[in-house]
């Protein structure tokens, strides 16, 4: 055989067996560091007072674990009030048996002292979360169980006002007029003044809420197969952690800020056959908001959601407000979303500054969005007069079929200082629309194969002249 037929024989052999590159979401997941566990067992049973705080019970058992090396305390199913913070520790697997619920007492100094966290992207010392891990390693939380948060148990304690809850006027987003509003306001002048973090104590006689479930500064986490019920707030935060896992949770909590998953300045982290049923946006990637944010300066990136279904009752997909950090990396993928306000929504304003970049959607289907399916808002409310506006750019969006907005199909509100920029959208189909598309200081925003009220899009839609507004938030 002649050594120039030989070289081509092997090659060819080479190329039949060499394996197809892994896509950038199998690359992603693949590199996420999984949770491992010792073949330890402490079983838990609920107290015989079912009126008993069993806290000190389960704290004991998940103490216990952690010394002895770790493995899975084991929580038998029944009834467990819990009045106050359950602390999360290294090496334990929390594991729920159907039939067994976490019943937080839902009074809110039960969660005092304070602790390390952040409020709606800002640091301070605030109550603790409902379920708390901060600087622990090799941690989860599975089983079919339920936490409960019980928000609704005292609501003005929380900072709330009952009679509006009622009414559905504080059911979403912003705090409004709520008792809460002259806490949130100081904290953001100390977010803005760079106020020392150690001097930035809410604690008893204040308002602000705590999430359910929070990992800080924590590394390989697995939150799997539970439901989460009434949060005060938003429902899981990974914060400043890596290597997450959030697998086959239901999130089924109607209450003011009550997001199902927001991952904030966290890298590494996979979203996957997930029900988000909850009362503002299903998720919503952050990375600190504002001076404080920027202070900080840690990204949110790599992460994953995929095959969830979105029945939230505020937004679908969200990154922002607060991504003052930066936000890069996020593949989306065979995602249902139900009825909301703005479907796909990308939101800052000039007081944020940071980046939203690297964005890849597709697969998505939609029933209906009030305001907009695909949103870029750089004009987002609550505006205190900064000039550091977001740049976004590098987006990919195919494959997304929804049936009606009551606003816009497609509203780009780009600003003169950053225009939004190489935004590429092919297969994308809106049913029905009054505003087909609005777009406002943008660069190189190209739609290919997509149409609006079965019209097409032009490949280069003209921008308006003026800036328009879309006032469902």
């Amino acid at each position: 055989m002649k050594p120039a037929f030989l070289a081509l024989s092997v090659l060819f052999l080479f190329s039949c067996n060499r394996q197809p590159e892994p896509s950038p979401i199998e690359q992603i997941v693949a590199g996420i560091a999984r949770t491992s566990f010792p073949d330890r067992t402490i079983s838990v049973a609920p107290v015989p007072a079912p009126d008993a705080d069993a806290l000190p019970k389960l704290q004991h058992a998940i103490d216990s674990c952690s010394l002895l090396g770790g493995g899975k305390v084991d929580v038998a199913a029944g009834e467990y009030l819990l009045c106050g913070s359950l602390r999360l520790k290294s090496n334990v697997n929390l594991h729920l048996q159907e039939g067994a619920t976490l019943r937080f007492s839902g009074r809110a100094d039960d969660f005092l002292p304070v602790v390390l966290t952040r409020f709606e992207g800002t640091e301070l010392y605030g109550r603790s979360p409902m379920v708390y891990a901060y600087h622990q390693q090799n941690i989860a939380i599975t089983g079919r169980g339920t936490m409960d948060g019980q928000a609704g148990v005292e609501m003005g304690g929380w900072g709330w006002d009952p009679a509006a809850h009622e009414t559905g006027a504080a059911l979403h987003g912003t705090p409004g007029e709520l008792p809460e509003k002259p806490f949130v306001a100081r904290l953001r002048q100390m977010g803005e003044d760079l106020t020392p973090v150690e001097q930035r104590v809410f604690a008893e006689g204040t308002k602000l809420r705590p999430t359910c479930v929070e990992t800080f500064g924590c590394s390989r986490v697995l939150i799997e197969g539970i439901t989460i019920k009434d949060s005060p707030f938003w429902t899981i935060h990974p914060l400043y952690s890596d290597n997450i896992i959030v697998r086959g949770v239901t999130i089924d909590s109607h209450f003011p800020n009550n997001d199902g998953c927001d991952p904030e300045s966290s890298s590494n982290v996979l979203i996957e056959d997930c029900l988000f049923r909850c009362g503002d946006d299903a998720v919503a990637i952050k990375s600190g908001r504002d001076a404080d944010g920027r202070r900080v300066g840690r990204p949110s990136e790599r992460i994953v959601i995929r095959r969830c279904d979105f029945q939230s009752r505020c937004n679908g997909l969200c990154i922002g407000s607060e991504m003052s950090g930066g936000v890069q990396s996020v593949w989306m993928d065979s995602i249902r979303i139900g009825t909301v306000k703005n479907a796909l929504y990308f939101k800052s304003n000039k007081d944020r500054g940071g980046f939203i970049r690297d964005v890849h959607v597709s697969n998505v289907t939609i029933e209906k969005a009030y305001g907009a399916i695909l949103r870029f808002e750089t004009n987002y409310f609550g505006y205190r007069g900064g000039n550091y506006p977001a740049q976004y750019e590098d987006f990919d969006i195919r494959h997304v079929t929804a049936g009606e907005a009551e606003g816009y199909a497609i509203f780009y509100d780009g600003n003169d200082e950053k225009p939004i920029r190489n935004v590429q959208v092919s297969d994308f189909h809106v049913a029905k629309a009054p505003h087909p598309w609005y777009l406002y200081r943008t660069e190189d925003c190209l739609f290919e194969g997509s149409t609006v009220n079965g019209e097409p899009v032009p490949e280069r839609p003209a921008e308006s002249a003026e800036r328009q507004t879309c006032d469902v938030w």
